[in-house]
């Protein structure tokens, strides 16, 4: 079963809500959404923030408007009424929290192993309408890639989808988001990968969505993992509200009748079950 990490991106944003308290408070807390994500720095070095703009506007076509500069954090508005805030913190990123998503991590083998020698942290929180959810993942995909991009960084951690990723994976992901209008599911949504015909999803719930899973199927690893990719791409994109009992029709056609029933993975959560 999985534990939920303890919060300490979080925690860190809470901190740079004191910062920045004057910014946020003017905005109704009741309709905003934080989209939060933390990349791991191998060097006591804050990112430049020139280089990190220019990046922003010409690699990953994002505008930004009301910059402030601090010493260790950059703070801008995106479209759309967003506000991006980046903080750069001296010190590494909770070892338990990042080692317990690393050996979760199929997408990056040797994550234990690159994550370990980070020494400082830069945290990105992206704040916008509670009904851009999609917009705002967007956005900070957007905004981490070009901190990757700039700094020596060897990935990215997403403690409320208990994703890590490599720097490579992720820029990549985002680079192909930007170019092709893609949506990089996987840096966004955690796919567990139990074997024996079960999958689940961690994630889809920063969007306003249940968890899935699939349970005891006789297919193989392979075609339960793609059943659910499909049909969490499917209710990511659309925004999809289902209830227990509907049927989910994929872009590719594929039906399958969902039950929502407390967790077989994760706790104290209640799941979309696909019948698979």
């Amino acid at each position: 079963m999985i534990k939920y990490p303890r919060p300490f991106t979080r925690l860190v944003f809470l901190f740079a809500l004191v910062v920045f308290q004057g910014l946020l408070f003017a905005q109704k807390p009741a309709e905003q959404l934080v989209v939060s994500g933390t990349v791991l720095l191998n060097e006591k070095k804050a990112p430049d923030s020139k280089a990190l703009l220019g990046a922003l506007k010409s690699t990953w076509k994002l505008k930004a408007d009301s910059i402030n500069i601090g010493e260790k954090t950059l703070v801008f508005t995106a479209s759309g009424g967003t506000t991006v805030m980046i903080a750069y913190l001296e010190y590494p990123g909770a070892p338990d929290d990042i080692g317990a998503a690393a050996r979760l991590s199929w997408l990056w083998n040797n994550a234990t192993e690159e994550t370990s020698k980070h020494q400082a942290q830069v945290v990105i929180s992206v704040i916008g309408p509670g009904n851009r959810s999609l917009d705002l993942h967007k956005i900070f995909t957007q905004t981490a890639a070009a901190v990757l991009e700039i700094t020596r960084a060897p990935g990215i951690f997403l403690d409320g989808q208990y994703l890590l990723l490599s720097s490579g994976y992720y820029t990549a992901a985002a680079r192909n988001m930007v170019q092709n209008q893609t949506i990089p599911l996987y840096c966004w949504v955690y796919f567990g990968r139990p074997g024996d015909g079960n999958g689940f999803t961690y994630g889809l719930t920063e969007f306003g969505l249940p968890e899935m899973e699939i349970v005891n199927s006789k297919s193989t690893e392979g075609e339960v993992h793609s059943a659910l990719y499909d049909a969490a791409m499917s209710v990511v994109k659309y925004g999809t509200q289902l209830k227990d009992g509907q049927t989910l029709t994929t872009e590719e056609g594929a039906k399958s009748v969902v039950h929502l029933v407390k967790g077989t993975y994760l706790e104290e959560k209640k799941v979309l079950r696909l019948e698979y």
